[in-house]
């Protein structure tokens, strides 16, 4: 293997032969152009190929018990990662789950509200009488109007002669 430095020496450079002959006022000449040696220019590695294919390992118990116990170490360090990561964990998506049942609280408050306002306008007494007069209903005469006696009890009296509430409708 040749470095830089003899690659360049060959083609460029003097060659030993004819520095030894030259006089000195020619070596101090022609030593001016040769570059300085590289670190480690004159080590040459060869390589050569090695079968280890009739090799067997030897069996190494206490190696064997190292990369176990550092396997089960490693897991336990998960675990107790993955162990303090899940509560950060479900407080957020708890955190989600909450503004979103809070956004639908809002959003169904708002529509009970609007279906009450429009629950108030269609029973209300002149959309009543309105619709009465185009259907040509008229109000029933005294003797047209019969009291049924029967068994009922007091809460029934009371339920039937009541507006509707919202206790009641729980209670159907």
């Amino acid at each position: 293997m040749a470095s830089f430095a003899t690659f360049v020496n060959r083609f460029v450079g003097v060659r030993e032969l004819e520095l030894a002959d030259a006089p000195p006022a020619v070596w101090a000449r022609t030593e001016c152009p040769r570059l300085r040696p590289i670190a480690n220019e004159d080590v040459y590695l060869f390589v050569k190929k090695i079968d280890n294919s009739g090799v067997i390992r030897a069996v190494d118990p206490a190696a064997r018990r190292a990369r176990s116990r550092s396997m089960a170490t490693g897991f336990l360090a998960a675990m107790l990662v993955i162990a303090g990561l899940v509560p950060t964990a479900y407080n957020t998506t708890a955190g989600f789950t909450m503004q979103h049942l809070r956004e639908e609280q809002v959003r169904l408050e708002q529509q009970r509200a609007k279906l009450d306002a429009q629950e108030a306008e269609l029973v209300s007494v002149a959309r009543l009488e309105q619709l009465a007069k185009t259907l040509n209903m008229s109000e029933p005469e005294p003797q047209q109007v019969q009291m049924l006696q029967g068994s009922q009890s007091k809460a029934a009296e009371a339920r039937n002669s009541l507006p509707l509430q919202a206790s009641d409708l729980k209670a159907r």
